[in-house]
């Protein structure tokens, strides 16, 4: 399974990208505001993506961030049920920080929305961020979802507790927020 953007193609991770995967989470800039897997964590992490490609219902995708036409992988996004009763679904994006201020997260994320809405009949999508974390949480105003809160001490990350920030969007508000937006 895949998505396609303009500029992107969003597919399911292989065991042929952990190098790929291991130099994101390598980076200290990018898991800044994430605990890091690590060698271990990225070779998990590529074998749960790929055994909950075979479970249905799917409740968790987790997609290579591909540019086009290159199939080099640039970041990751996923997506997972939170809430099977409300139909609420979270989602996270990490990207190469060469591609950091292109717009890919953006144009990623509004389509993994756009597929949670029109293929998995999601009620509301939902996105945290590290209370710090200014790029990702620019990303969801970007994108146009809503402030929903701000939870005080949720995350241990390195021995800190840290703080985090609720983002939301309900179904029925995304189409008239891609129309306003002008989002492709």
């Amino acid at each position: 399974m895949h998505l396609e953007t303009p500029r992107l193609t969003l597919r399911e991770f292989r065991v042929s990208d952990f190098d790929a995967l291991y130099a994101i989470d390598s980076r200290t800039e990018v898991v800044r505001f994430e605990p890091q897997m690590g060698a271990d964590g990225v070779g998990a992490y590529l074998h749960e993506a790929e055994m909950q490609a075979h479970i249905q219902p799917r409740t968790l995708f987790r997609f290579a961030i591909t540019r086009k036409p290159d199939d080099t992988v640039r970041g990751l996004i996923g997506l997972s049920l939170n809430i099977r009763m409300t139909r609420d679904w979270e989602i996270a994006w990490m990207m190469h920080p060469d591609e950091w201020g292109k717009g890919y997260a953006t144009e990623a994320a509004q389509s993994v929305i756009d597929f949670a809405f029109q293929k998995l009949d999601a009620h509301r999508v939902v996105a945290f961020c590290d209370a710090d974390n200014r790029a990702s949480e620019r990303v969801m105003q970007k994108l146009g979802l809503r402030h929903e809160g701000s939870m005080r001490q949720t995350r241990l990350l390195r021995g800190e507790w840290r703080d985090e920030l609720l983002y939301g969007v309900l179904e029925c508000e995304w189409p008239e927020i891609r129309r306003r937006s002008g989002l492709k």
